[in-house]
């Protein structure tokens, strides 16, 4: 006889297209214009990112390496620690296709930057290094460290930083395993940016990593929120934080700052 009990929901698996498609609709439905912020500071950093222009130029080069990327024919086989470690081949076209941020995505980061000006800067996530380029790019002074899990995958990030001209302060291995030792050696991080594992109790404990070595004017921002079930509970329970003064759903990314003497407040904000 077959047990009649429910059968667990898989939070980490993506949602898929169609999904997607209509979460997004429902996002646009309900999210405000910067104008309509009421909070001076979420009201300028919201109308910087909308409004302000970025210097072509400055990207141009990353945005000619994304393309050669995406012709490259190279085949890498590299554990996929976002999925337990399992192991996978795929050409380096292919990541640069799936993995690597669009470009609207990483101008969105660069004008964060821009705005914040934060000191030290950390991402969970290298990819290819493409948006590791356009925050340097954003902020030369800042001081950033990314982390990449896949041996592999880092290595041809820091040929690529390197052929932009950036030096790569790139760590290898596991989150779990180098970002408590990581924000121990930092000491106190103004900006973060979360792109790697995403499933709901690993963004979790990231979150609660972080938070307690957040600058009080420090920022987190959490990629592809709508990615799974998994990671859109993360995404309400960390809004929901009693530590988090302000919150933006940005629908790509997810945005906190945690600001003392500020009253609780989130936004939902096309930008």
């Amino acid at each position: 006889m077959k047990s009649l009990q429910p059968k667990m929901q898989v939070t980490h698996k993506p949602y898929s297209i169609l999904k997607r498609l209509r979460l997004y609709a429902n996002f646009l439905v309900g999210a405000k214009s910067w104008r309509s912020i009421h909070s001076p500071f979420i009201f300028d950093f919201a109308k910087h990112v909308k409004t302000s222009e970025l210097d072509s130029s400055t990207y141009k080069s990353i945005e000619q390496l994304r393309n050669k990327l995406r012709k490259d024919k190279r085949v890498i086989t590299f554990k996929d620690y976002g999925s337990n470690g399992i192991d996978r081949t795929r050409t380096v076209a292919e990541i640069a296709k799936t993995s690597a941020k669009a470009r609207k995505q990483c101008e969105t980061l660069a004008k964060m930057v821009t705005y914040l000006k934060p000191s030290i800067g950390l991402e969970l996530g290298t990819s290819l290094g493409i948006s590791y380029a356009y925050m340097v790019s954003a902020s030369p002074n800042t001081t950033f460290t990314t982390i990449e899990g896949a041996k592999e995958i880092a290595e041809i990030a820091s040929a690529n930083l390197s052929e932009l001209g950036f030096f790569g302060n790139i760590r290898v291995g596991t989150f779990d395993k180098h970002l408590p030792s990581i924000l121990k050696e930092l000491g106190e991080v103004d900006f973060v940016f979360v792109d790697g594992n995403h499933q709901e109790t690993r963004t979790m404990d990231y979150f609660n990593q972080i938070v307690s070595h957040l600058s009080p004017n420090g920022c987190i921002i959490f990629d592809d929120i709508y990615w799974s079930q998994g990671m859109t509970n993360a995404w309400n329970q960390i809004k929901a934080d009693d530590r988090v003064s302000l919150s933006l759903d940005c629908f790509h990314f997810g945005v906190v700052f945690i600001r003392k003497g500020v009253d609780k407040q989130h936004f939902t904000v096309a930008l």
